[in-house]
């Protein structure tokens, strides 16, 4: 089998998806309008997670942040999921029992316990919502309880502001907090604004990290710009900027604002746990306007962009690092390995008319490499740490990079080749 004729499948994969997703009510854009190659052409922002999270600013970014990258020993709660603010891009009726943590709450400080009582050790812990200022006693409850189970860990609490006084945020300082998370609605009225901007500055002076977390909606860079500027002036110490998405419903608010999806919408395509949705063509490029800004006028602000991408590998780390187990188990997939970086499991593949060629050099490399080595359908798969290695001897091949995820099955775990990377030479 040839490299394209095996790259059709994923293709049409591809096609398949937009195609089911535009049946929601909005369309991707015609052409791809901000490739992921330029989030490293620019020396105002450093790029980290493979370049899905970009660091900016003053450089400072939230431990909480870090730890989301892998998700390890790191814990998001939350009590309720009513919140007063009614955004017309909240993803959390994609929630699993939205419905039901909307009429009563949820258990959060008896998990946090039974988690501890577990031996679960975290170094992150966060609460959210909904709005948890609409459940104020419960939340004190549950950051000092999380204090005192985990007394090394950084609390971190969401909220739009919501009923934020200074009593009640003293309350949140004596209970341990480390970092509070406002979000702004640009579209509430000047106000509503005011208001929440003044809990900001307020909360500077009370808790240790103030940031503001909030989506970057195209169309509002000036918006965003002169928000940058006055967190800065106010001492917070950070804004993490999310790349926008439609969570799949509520299609009509966003063909109104004249949004289309991006054309190549994740990194590789699958089904990810993250529910936030399908991200919005254009909200990466302003971040990255922002991101330029934020260097161009020194700001002393942490300016992070948390890219779609970014949001998901938490997930792959947690499916793919027990690959180790899995060979054990089944003494398949010699070939394969956990990439570090991607989070990805990955092997190279070779294909066409060189694929016997590629054999014998690797039976030279690898005297014992039936372990290492297997040949399917036409196709060649083997150690991607032997690509260099095989191209100096055959120069010729046709060579991917075949991605995987390691998946639950009634038969036990398998896995999942999700997407192929040619090989350039």
């Amino acid at each position: 089998m040839d490299l394209k004729t095996y790259q059709k499948a994923f293709d049409e994969v591809a096609s398949d998806y937009e195609q089911t997703v535009s049946s929601f009510g909005l369309p991707f854009e015609r052409e791809e309008s901000q490739p992921r190659s330029r989030r490293f052409e620019n020396s105002a922002w450093a790029c980290e997670n493979c370049g899905k999270s970009l660091v900016g600013g003053n450089g400072w970014m939230s431990p909480g942040c870090i730890a989301c990258r892998t998700g390890e020993k790191t814990v998001t709660f939350f009590i309720s999921l009513t919140c007063p603010k009614n955004c017309y891009f909240c993803f959390n009726p994609n929630q699993e029992d939205y419905e039901r943590y909307c009429r009563e709450d949820r258990d959060a400080l008896g998990e946090l316990e039974q988690a501890h009582a577990a031996g679960a050790r975290l170094d992150c812990i966060a609460l959210t919502g909904g709005e948890p200022m609409l459940r104020f006693e419960k939340t004190l409850e549950f950051l000092k309880r999380a204090r005192e189970l985990y007394p090394q860990a950084h609390l971190r609490l969401y909220t739009s502001g919501y009923r934020l006084d200074e009593d009640a945020m003293d309350a949140l300082r004596e209970s341990g907090l480390d970092e509070i998370r406002f979000s702004i609605k640009l579209e509430d009225g000047d106000d509503e604004r005011r208001v929440v901007e003044e809990r900001i500055r307020e909360a500077v002076d009370r808790i240790p990290a103030v940031m503001v977390e909030m989506p970057v909606i195209p169309g509002t860079i000036d918006d965003m710009k002169d928000l940058l500027m006055k967190l800065s002036a106010w001492g917070a110490r950070g804004i993490n900027l999310l790349e926008f998405c439609f969570p799949l419903s509520n299609s009509e608010a966003f063909a109104a604002r004249g949004f289309s999806l991006r054309k190549q919408p994740f990194d590789v395509l699958y089904d990810y746990w993250y529910a936030g949705g399908i991200p919005v063509a254009g909200s990466e490029s302003e971040a990255l306007e922002l991101l330029r800004f934020a260097h161009e006028n020194d700001l002393d602000l942490g300016v992070h962009y948390c890219s779609s991408d970014n949001k998901n590998t938490g997930q792959l780390n947690q499916q793919n690092h027990m690959l180790g187990r899995l060979q054990q188990a089944t003494g398949s997939y010699q070939e394969y390995r956990f990439d570090k970086r991607s989070y990805f499991i990955v092997c190279a593949k070779a294909f066409g008319p060189s694929v016997d060629d590629v054999r014998r050099s690797l039976e030279g490399m690898l005297p014992d490499s039936r372990g290492s080595v297997s040949f399917d359908d036409g196709v060649l798969s083997f150690p991607d740490t032997r690509i260099d290695d095989v191209l100096s001897m055959v120069p010729d091949a046709e060579i991917g990079i075949s991605l995987n995820v390691i998946e639950l099955a009634d038969e036990g775990p398998r896995l999942r080749e999700v997407g192929l990377e040619v090989v350039q030479r």
